[in-house]
This record gives C-alpha cells, sequence and structure tokens, in this order.
C-alpha cells in the first residue's frame, strides 16, 4: 500500500521533467476549472436575473407559465433523445489526447460523437411533432401557441453542442467553454431588451430563446474547430465502424450513461410539466420561476460536477485507483461545506431576491425557492459520486440508482402535488435528492474500495 505522502504527491502533480512547470491536477484542476465555468455561468447567471425580471413583469405569473411550459417540453425532448456524447468524449478519449496516433483515434471518437448528436436531433424532432400536438390541448395552447412550440422545440434539438463541449472539456479548456456559454445569457438579455421595447409578446420571447440556442451551438462548434483543429475532420464521419472497434464498450456506455442522463435530468423537468398538466399554467409559472432562481443561485453544483467528471477521468487514465481516492476524499469535504453555505444564502436572499425582481405576485414562489434550492445543495454535496461511478466499473450501478430514484420521486410528486399542490412537487425534489445523496455515496465508495 502506498504511504499518505505518495498519494498526496500522486494526486497533487504529474511528474514531469526536470525544470517543467507542474500541471494542475486534481483538487486545484477542479477549482480552476469551475472557476472558468463559474465565470462564464455566473456572467449569465447574473444576466439571467435581468431578463428573468422583463419576462415575470411583462408576461405575469400565468403567461410566465405558459413561456415556462414551452420551453420546459423541449427541453424534456432533448433530455430524452440526445445522446450524452460529451460524456462519451471524456470517458474514452482521456486516454488519447496526448501523441499524434492517439490524437487522429481521437478524431474518430468525435467522428462517431457527431453523428451520434445528428441520429439524436431528427430523432428529437420527429417525437416533438407528435408530443407537442398531444400537450396542446393540456396546457391551454390554441393553434398558433402550439406551432411556436414546435418550432421553438425543433430549433433547440437542432442545435447541437454536446460533442464540442466533451472536446473542451477533455481537453482542459474550460477557459473556452466558458466563453461559450456566456452566449447564451448575452444574446438573450440583449434580445429580452429589444422585445421589451419593440413587442413584448410570448412568441418574441421565444424567437430570442431560439435565437441564443442557435448562436451557442455555433459559439461551441467553433471553439472546438479552433483548439482542436486537427481532430475535426470531416473524414471522420465516415470511421464510425474503426471508431466504435478502437473503443470498446462504448456502446453499453453510451446506452447506459444515457439512460441515466435522462432520468436524472426528467426528474427534474418532468416536474415543471406534471405541475402544468395538473394544476395549470399560473402554478408552473410559479414553480418555474421558483426553479430558476435556485438554479442561478446553487449554479456552482451542476459546474463542479461538470469539471469533476472531466478531472476524474483524466485521473483515473493517467494516474489510477490511488490517486482518485484521495481526489474523492477532500473532493467530498469541499462539497459538503459549499453545499450548507449555498442553502443559507438561499434562505438569506431569496424573498427579497423575488419580490425585487418580479414583483409581489411572485412571493408564493419562495417556499418552492427554499425547498429548490436545498435540493441542488444536496445535489452539490455529492457531485462527485457520480462522476467518480461512471469513469470506473460503475455505469451499471448509477443506471440502477438513478431509475430507482426516479421512481421514487414520480410516486412522491404525485403524492405531494395532490395533497400540497406546487409544493407538494418542490418537497419531492428535496426528498429524491436526499435518497440519491445516500444510495450514490454509498455505491461510490464501494466502487473505489473494489479500485
Amino acid at each position: 500500500m502506498r504511504s499518505d505522502a505518495c498519494l498526496t504527491m500522486a494526486e497533487e502533480a504529474v511528474i514531469e521533467p526536470t525544470g517543467a512547470k507542474p500541471e494542475k491536477t486534481g483538487i486545484k484542476r477542479i477549482i480552476a476549472n469551475t472557476g472558468w465555468l463559474l465565470g462564464g455561468k455566473g456572467f449569465g447567471g447574473i444576466l439571467s436575473l435581468f431578463y428573468l425580471a422583463i419576462l415575470t413583469r411583462t408576461l405575469g405569473v400565468a403567461g410566465f407559465g405558459q413561456f415556462a411550459l414551452i420551453t420546459g417540453t423541449a427541453q424534456a425532448i432533448a433530455l430524452i433523445v440526445t445522446f450524452q456524447t460529451w460524456q462519451v468524449v471524456i470517458r474514452f478519449g482521456a486516454r488519447n489526447i496526448k501523441g499524434a496516433e492517439n490524437r487522429q483515434q481521437f478524431g474518430r471518437l468525435v467522428g462517431l460523437c457527431t453523428l451520434l448528436d445528428i441520429a439524436g436531433a431528427v430523432t428529437g424532432c420527429i417525437l416533438a411533432y407528435f408530443a407537442v400536438g398531444w400537450l396542446a390541448p393540456f396546457f391551454g395552447w390554441d393553434d398558433e401557441l402550439a406551432q411556436n412550440a414546435l418550432i421553438f422545440a425543433l430549433v433547440m434539438l437542432l442545435s447541437i453542442k454536446s460533442t464540442p463541449t466533451g472536446i473542451l472539456r477533455v481537453e482542459n479548456r474550460f477557459d473556452l467553454a466558458a466563453y461559450a456559454e456566456a452566449i447564451i445569457p448575452t444574446v438573450r438579455l440583449i434580445g429580452t431588451l429589444i422585445v421589451w421595447f419593440t413587442d413584448p409578446r410570448l412568441i418574441n420571447f421565444l424567437a430570442v430563446w431560439a435565437l441564443s440556442e442557435v448562436i451557442h451551438a455555433i459559439g461551441y462548434w467553433l471553439f472546438a474547430a479552433w483548439n482542436s483543429r486537427d481532430i475535426m475532420s470531416p473524414r471522420n464521419l465516415f470511421r464510425v465502424k474503426r471508431a466504435a472497434r478502437e473503443n470498446r464498450g462504448i456502446g453499453e456506455f453510451l446506452l447506459i450513461s444515457n439512460l441515466g442522463s435522462t432520468l436524472a435530468g426528467l426528474s427534474q423537468n418532468i416536474s415543471l410539466l406534471i405541475v402544468g398538466y395538473f394544476v395549470g399554467p399560473t402554478a408552473a409559472g410559479l414553480y418555474r420561476l421558483a426553479s430558476q432562481l435556485s438554479v442561478a443561485m446553487t449554479k456552482i453544483s451542476v459546474l463542479l460536477s461538470r469539471a469533476i467528471f472531466a478531472e476524474v477521468n483524466l485521473m483515473r487514465a493517467q494516474q489510477g485507483a490511488e490517486a482518485m481516492k484521495v481526489l474523492f476524499r477532500k473532493a467530498s469535504r469541499m462539497l459538503f461545506m459549499t453545499g450548507g453555505t449555498v442553502i443559507l444564502i438561499v434562505v438569506a436572499i431569496g424573498q427579497p431576491a423575488l419580490f425585487y425582481m418580479s414583483g409581489p405576485e411572485f412571493l408564493p414562489a419562495y417556499p418552492l425557492l427554499i425547498l429548490l434550492a436545498a435540493a441542488a445543495s444536496v445535489d452539490l454535496a455529492g457531485a462527485i459520486y457520480e462522476p467518480t461511478l461512471l469513469s470506473g466499473s460503475g455505469a451499471r450501478t448509477a443506471l440502477k440508482l438513478q431509475a430507482t430514484v426516479a421512481v421514487l420521486f414520480i410516486t412522491m410528486l404525485l403524492v405531494g402535488l395532490h395533497f400540497f399542490g406546487a409544493t407538494g412537487a418542490a418537497g419531492a425534489m428535496l426528498v429524491a435528492a436526499i435518497i440519491r445523496l445516500v444510495l450514490f455515496g454509498v455505491a461510490a465508495r464501494r466502487n473505489l474500495a473494489k479500485g
């Protein structure tokens, strides 16, 4: 067994030639990369407060609820059909990012993932056509609104960006990813201001959101092509069979990780649609605003998870399981302290933020905000657990746990909604987050113990 000193060295530095500048790894690189992501997302979070204020005050609770149901429907469809190819790029590309021959193999992997993105987008467009027609009567959409909802969903689905996202993360270019992430809030704020001063209608706000998705996708592809031009050859699109042979286990990992991400994502997005379905657009508007504010205030949870997923795969591929154990222990302590701090901040400033941003008619969303922010903070505390499982041999375990949590969540959601309305739905999110923390924590520790 290695000594603690050796473990610390494994975590903190990669052995390099004398005189070379040590490369950041482990906790240091997670914090640095999260800082870059937080720069882009934090910037976006600040801007989102402004354009959400315009949206809510202009459309009102019911109008904002309709807006939320349209965007939420598109997001739910995207979660169902979109392959999480960014995870595949990181998981299988981490061992092939250095060396000319390895880079060629990495390029073929990128070609395969790009084709998967395209296939998912086309499938999603077909699904969206039928889904919008089915949901329209339940959400009170007339023909024009249903058509606008369909167009928005199609634009969002065709704005493919998963593969270039994975490229930038595995190449450790979180700085470029931060610039790309800043595109959406910038376009939305500028567009929202223009619409507000000219023709503040729901359809025009939807057009701004759709445009931001298109420009965001273009930005990601341009950054990835500029940084990794050696792997972006169009010829790689026709080498998918070879890519599949070179990356053994990619099919199983793709299926398992995609199902797991779909279950995790839907458990968050489906609640909005169910609230709108059973209670109506007004309750959906309150729930959505609380959800978006809680996401903005706890954005560090998602950002840390993304940085951690890239780092644990790089560390496992380059330094082995022992270094992973050290990273796991230190990251776990850091995440628990950060999660506790975040919820205290939300409790302190949540109500004033609702009042000054959206007005008194949105104050009933405060209890929802506290519950949803608490759920996000619990997820933050366990942000290293799922990436740890996916980086090793625990992908199947992760899928089983996600399925278990999803079933429990839907059950609690329906019961809570029946007895307590939208507040019950938010409470179900918190309970599900706690269950997920416990289950994934136990599984991740067992997986690490096995090496």
